[in-house]
């Protein structure tokens, strides 16, 4: 399983606070997202005014293919007649800290 950094911005502010969108429509829309060779098996979503950061775990054959799947995916949910339509996709890639088992290491620096 791999763990995907995903981060998309509106093209306006959205009003509002900053929510954990746990079974929301955004991590709704990342789980059902038919992706070529891969899967979300897990999203969790912060969703506020400035946009949304997500980290999706993923299975798929490698690290790369986890990263092309989700960002294609992720084209198909801000596209023309997407959910989120005119978002623009700022980050789609792997979390380093978490990709290399060192995530209880930067909570301690």
């Amino acid at each position: 399983m791999y763990a995907i950094r995903l981060e998309l911005i509106p093209p306006r502010p959205v009003p509002g606070p900053a929510t954990e969108a746990g079974a929301g429509p955004v991590r709704l829309a990342l789980m059902q997202l038919p992706l070529d060779g891969a899967q979300v098996c897990h999203a969790r979503v912060l969703y506020g005014s400035d946009g949304l950061a997500a980290v999706c775990f993923l299975t798929a054959p490698s690290l790369l293919d986890a990263e092309r799947a989700l960002r294609a995916g992720t084209d198909a949910l801000v596209g023309p007649g997407g959910p989120l339509a005119g978002w623009a996709t700022v980050r789609c890639e792997a979390d380093p800290w978490i990709a290399l088992g060192m995530l209880p290491a930067r909570a301690r620096s």
